[in-house]
């Protein structure tokens, strides 16, 4: 019994190679490129009447930049058959508000799919996931994206804190990353982390096969906004867990955030730690009070803290914060997502964790303040 064809429409600008990424399938590859318009739409017609005649095609990939090209053909191929199946390729990174679903015809399965060309494999495993939802292969995913800057003075920080995460994803995540996102530090964090990478992966024969324990370069300091963005950017995950790696934050509350979240409603759960912080001082209590109070007509309905050191983030909604983020935002990156989230109408959970200010933060009280207003003037000024 044949095991069906896959057709793919592409105008081969991202140079992805299916037939050897999908080569379980045989790959039926138009490559049609888009400079005679008159014809276009024939052509391609023509192509999957006759692809429909001659083989059992299980799915169709639709890999066009342009996203008006993108939506003619997937329309002429649910023209030929409304219940085709629908593999459409995009960027991770998309347009503000970029959703063509309402303009696709027809009532097959249609699903949106970001390439990352680190991970060829992923292309298989959706595609098996589409033509075969009876056997799943595809589970869900973690990824952990830890910040790091000079903390070689706060190590043993880190190093309890990643003990205890390795625990928790070693017991009930096995399916997780551990990824930690050196934003160009000057001390020796990064050989401090490869050298305590080599001694738990020489420890452990059990699980962490995928990616487990990375460390990842930022080329220069981005106050964290960078960290971020390439986190989500390159990292291929189903959540994505961004929390400070002091050991300032209990695995416990990461937990019960991580349940939350693998509900699939929310599309962002962060825990907030202004009210349950312990051992802040005054000054800083009254500076967190004021940014709340400032930040609130830029927050989504329900969150009242941006400035939180842990959320979670579905990958669904990855390429609909991209746009909003940029490195020059600094710390307040979380402000800027928190904004980008009420912008899009986005669902947002918060719930209070336990936090404790570690000594040694990066953080100071008044530049970064300053900054932070100045971050704001400049949100408004760029998204109003």
């Amino acid at each position: 019994m044949s095991q069906g064809h896959i057709v793919v429409f592409t105008d081969q600008e991202r140079h992805i190679p299916y037939e050897a990424l999908i080569s379980y399938y045989p790959v039926l590859l138009y490559t049609q490129p888009v400079n005679s318009p008159a014809s276009f739409e024939q052509i391609a017609l023509t192509e999957v009447d006759t692809a429909e005649a001659e083989h059992d095609v299980k799915l169709y990939i639709v890999d066009y930049v342009a996203q008006p090209d993108q939506i003619r053909i997937v329309n002429l191929i649910r023209q030929r058959r409304p219940r085709a199946k629908v593999l459409l390729i995009e960027e991770v990174v998309r347009a503000k508000g970029d959703f063509p679903f309402q303009d696709i015809h027809g009532d097959g399965v249609f699903r949106i799919f970001s390439y990352r060309p680190s991970y060829p494999n992923e292309l298989f495993a959706e595609v098996q996931h589409l033509i075969h939802p009876e056997y799943p292969i595809l589970k869900d995913t973690i990824a952990f994206i830890l910040p790091i800057f000079n903390e070689e003075k706060r190590f043993g920080h880190v190093k309890q804190f990643l003990e205890n995460l390795a625990e928790l994803v070693s017991e009930d995540y096995i399916h997780a990353s551990i990824n930690f996102f050196d934003d160009a530090s000057s001390d020796g964090s990064q050989d401090l982390l490869h050298d305590y990478r080599a001694i738990v992966m020489d420890a452990t024969d059990t699980l962490f096969t995928v990616g487990y324990l990375e460390v990842h370069q930022v080329e220069h300091n981005t106050r964290k906004a960078g960290l971020f963005i390439e986190g989500m950017r390159n990292i291929s995950s189903d959540y994505y867990v961004f929390v400070d790696a002091d050991n300032s934050f209990q695995t416990e509350d990461i937990a019960r955030l991580l349940t939350v979240a693998q509900e699939d409603y929310y599309d962002i759960v962060i825990g907030t730690k202004d009210l349950t912080i312990e051992d802040r001082g005054m000054v800083r209590r009254v500076m967190s009070f004021a940014k709340r109070n400032l930040t609130r007509s830029f927050l989504p309905k329900g969150v009242t803290d941006s400035q939180t050191g842990l959320k979670i983030i579905n990958r669904r909604i990855i390429h609909r914060i991209l746009p909003y983020l940029h490195v020059e935002s600094g710390l307040a990156i979380d402000l800027e997502l928190m904004y980008a989230a009420k912008k899009e109408n986005l669902r947002v959970f918060q719930q209070p964790v336990t936090c404790i200010e570690r000594e040694g933060s990066h953080v100071n009280i008044v530049k970064d303040s300053v900054a932070f207003l100045k971050t704001m003037a400049q949100l408004y000024k760029r998204h109003r």
